[in-house]
């Protein structure tokens, strides 16, 4: 079970109060949100991080910007902390245990806060989810996943809002207005289409605002309305960003040994080694502490990665980085993600776009949202799943306009039913063969 700190929040009035106690696992990302502040204000005066949170709340946030390169890294990494402090308090008031979604939609929000999501753009849409909770009778504290990962599509939002780079009181309605309601149906699509990739894909929330975001371009498309691309990435801060994640992934290794016995922590790493059932990934319930080493050799194994390709490490790379880190609390292990990489890498050198393209960078940390395929069909399939993931990915995000932050689901949703079927057929044929073979040779008394 989770560990719970002595602090407590409490539940209920007059006499009857139970008090819920915070869990340490609460207290490891409140962790790296201090960090994240400490190292704003030692890169960025308090002058130069207030005018660039303002800048990142006022302009448009479509795939791909980078609030590093827009705001600057320090009012980019205040930002991120914020959001992630506001779902932290989110979670503890909805009195919420931690689990491996959970862990990984924090993650999933310290990264693409770098690059996509704020304060402004994510509120109506998280507003529109507990509304759907409120009219549908569920409580919030089973809908707040799914309002943490609805923020994907908050560029939405900043769209309509700053059209043309401008901003008026009722483009501010409307804006607010839109992200409640597709904050609203989220949970339904998001539901729905788990049935597409049977779970094998673990971007499911991508899936999701990738078909919400397709459907809101194309209504701006008919009416005339231009979604302007951007491609701000930032080159200057490569090696700050990579001692970064080091020390955050140290941090979390070190965590994990010293709250387990080496002995202990090994066999439990080598048992989540084997984990293949997309149906059943919770790292964090299964293996709580040694989870957290998961996570941290996945950060250094993603940012080693990138050095040795030599790209640039800014906002949307280290939120690509904080991605394979966050879902390996649910699902992602060296073992399955590695076979993934790879044949991401082949498929970026093969193709004819720059070699440190954007896109082709983020798809190859971004392909490992399929890395369930290679845990349960073998490395080989892991090897072509990410060579087509990239395939897909480096394109898709010209249908919806980068309204999508997690395109790489969107994209994993049409690998899924591809590769999916391809595989249960040649896996059917291999084993006729097998039969076909050991009949022969039964028949000529080899056996």
């Amino acid at each position: 079970m989770p560990q719970s700190s002595s602090l407590t929040a409490f539940e209920g009035s007059g006499e009857n109060i139970v008090p819920f106690k915070i869990p340490v696992d609460y207290y490891i990302m409140f962790g790296i949100c201090v960090l994240f502040i400490i190292t704003a204000f030692i890169f960025d005066t308090p002058v130069q991080i207030f005018h660039g949170y303002i800048l990142i709340h006022t302009s448009r946030s479509v795939l791909i910007t980078d609030y590093i390169e827009l705001a600057g890294i320090g009012a980019a990494l205040i930002n991120s902390a914020i959001l992630v402090i506001f779902n932290l308090l989110i979670l503890i008031v909805n009195k919420r245990e931690p689990n491996g979604k959970i862990i990984a939609a924090l993650f999933l929000t310290i990264g693409f806060s770098l690059f996509g999501k704020n304060m402004f753009n994510t509120i109506p849409i998280m507003a529109g989810v507990w509304l759907y909770g409120r009219v549908s009778g569920k409580k919030f504290s089973e809908m707040v996943v799914f309002a943490m990962v609805s923020t994907t599509i908050a560029p939405i939002v900043s769209e309509v809002a700053f059209l043309n780079d401008s901003f008026s009181i009722p483009r501010f309605v409307a804006a607010y207005g839109i992200g409640v309601f597709v904050g609203f149906i989220f949970p339904v699509i998001a539901d729905y289409v788990q049935g597409m990739h049977n779970f094998y894909c673990l971007y499911n929330g991508g899936i999701a605002g990738g078909f919400i975001a397709t459907m809101f371009a194309g209504f701006l498309r008919s009416v005339g309305v231009e979604i302007i691309p951007k491609n701000l990435w930032d080159t200057q801060h490569t090696m700050k960003l990579a001692i970064i994640a080091y020390v955050i992934a140290a941090s979390l290794i070190i965590y994990g040994l010293v709250t387990e016995s080496l002995k202990t922590a090994v066999k439990k790493y080598v048992e989540l080694l084997k984990e293949h059932d997309p149906y059943d990934n919770d790292y964090l319930t299964k293996y709580h502490n040694t989870c957290y080493i998961n996570i941290g050799i996945m950060c250094i194994v993603s940012t080693t990665v990138m050095l040795l390709l030599g790209k640039a490490i800014n906002g949307p790379v280290l939120g690509g980085i904080f991605t394979v880190s966050g879902f390996a609390a649910c699902g992602k292990n060296i073992r399955n993600a590695i076979p993934i990489i790879i044949g991401a890498i082949i498929a970026v050198y093969l193709n004819h776009l720059a070699f440190d393209a954007s896109v082709n960078t983020l798809a190859i940390l971004f392909s490992t949202g399929m890395a369930p395929i290679a845990g349960k069909y073998g490395w080989h399939w892991g090897i072509i799943t990410g060579f087509l993931h990239v395939s897909v990915a480096v394109f898709i995000g010209d249908i919806n306009g980068g309204l999508n932050l997690y395109n790489n689901g969107f994209a994993g949703s049409f690998i899924s039913v591809l590769i999916l079927p391809i595989i249960i057929v040649f896996k059917t044929l291999y084993t006729k063969l097998k039969s076909e073979i050991l009949k022969y040779k039964i028949y000529k008394g080899k056996i």
